[in-house]
C-alpha cells in the first residue's frame, strides 16, 4: 500500500500534463472552449498529481529511515550469579531459526556484527541495511572491572552467502563498490545487562543494530543502570 501513495497519483500527474499538452493543442488550432477543458482540467490534475505524489515518496523515504527488522533473541538465565556467570541463548529470528547457547561471565551480554548500508537513492527503492552477525560476549560495566577478567564469547555467524561458492567475496565487493549502491560498510554492536530470566529482542535498523528489553526481568535490569 505504500507505494500507493506516490505511483497513482504520479500517474494520474502524467495523465493531467497530457491532457494539458492537448488543450494546448486545441487553442492553436482556434478550439478555444475544448483547449480551455483540456489546459484547466489537465492541468489542475498534474499539480495536484504531483503534489500527493511527492508527498507520497516523503512518506516513503520516512518509512525507510525507520525500517526495523528483527535479529535475534537473547535469553538469558543464570549460572552462578556471585560469579557473574551466565547462560545465554541466542535465537535468530531472521528466518534461519539458528539457537546458539552460550556461558558469559560478565555484567552485559553483547552482540555484534558487520552492517551494510545503502545510498540514499537506492534506499529509497526499498533497498534496507543489510547484516552479518559475528559474535556474542561479555562485557563489564566499567574498564576497571572488566580488565584482568577473562573474555567469554561464543561465534554466532551464519553460513557464507552462497554466491561466495561461485565468486571470491573480493570480487562481490568489487562488484557492489563499482555499482555506487554501498554508502558504508561498518561494525555494530549492542550490549544489554545479564540477568537471570530477562529476555531482550536485537533488531536491524537503517544505523546498525538495536536492542530492546522483551519482558519484565529485562527492563528493570536496564533501568536500573546508572
Amino acid at each position: 500500500m505504500g507505494t500507493m501513495w506516490y505511483v497513482v497519483p504520479l500517474a494520474i500527474a502524467g495523465v493531467g500534463f497530457l491532457f494539458f499538452l492537448v488543450g494546448m493543442g486545441h487553442l492553436v488550432r482556434g478550439r478555444f472552449v475544448s483547449g480551455g477543458v483540456g489546459l484547466g482540467g489537465g492541468g489542475v490534475a498534474a499539480i495536484a498529481g504531483l503534489a500527493v505524489g511527492l508527498f507520497g515518496l516523503n512518506l516513503q523515504g520516512y518509512s525507510r529511515l525507520t525500517y526495523e527488522a528483527p535479529v535475534a533473541e537473547i535469553d538469558v538465565h543464570a549460572k552462578d550469579p556471585a560469579q557473574k556467570l551466565y547462560e545465554v541463548t541466542v535465537k535468530r529470528l531472521d528466518g534461519s531459526n539458528r539457537v546458539e547457547t552460550c556461558s558469559l561471565q560478565g555484567d552485559e551480554w553483547l552482540l555484534s556484527g558487520r552492517v551494510q548500508k545503502w545510498q540514499p537513492w537506492a534506499n529509497e527503492l526499498g533497498l534496507n541495511a543489510t547484516y552479518t552477525l559475528n559474535q556474542i560476549s561479555n562485557y563489564y560495566d566499567s574498564a576497571e572491572d572488566g580488565n584482568g577478567k577473562p573474555i567469554t564469547a561464543c561465534d554466532i555467524k551464519g553460513p557464507p552467502p552462497k554466491i561466495n561458492q561461485y565468486l571470491p567475496q573480493d570480487w562481490v565487493n568489487w562488484l557492489i563498490a563499482t555499482a555506487l549502491v554501498q554508502d558504508r560498510r561498518f561494525g555494530s554492536a549492542n550490549f544489554m545487562p545479564l540477568a537471570d530470566g530477562a529476555v531482550y529482542k536485537v533488531v536491524i535498523t537503517q544505523s546498525g543494530f538495536n536492542a530492546e528489553p522483551e519482558n519484565a526481568a529485562a527492563t528493570k535490569a536496564n533501568n536500573a543502570l546508572p
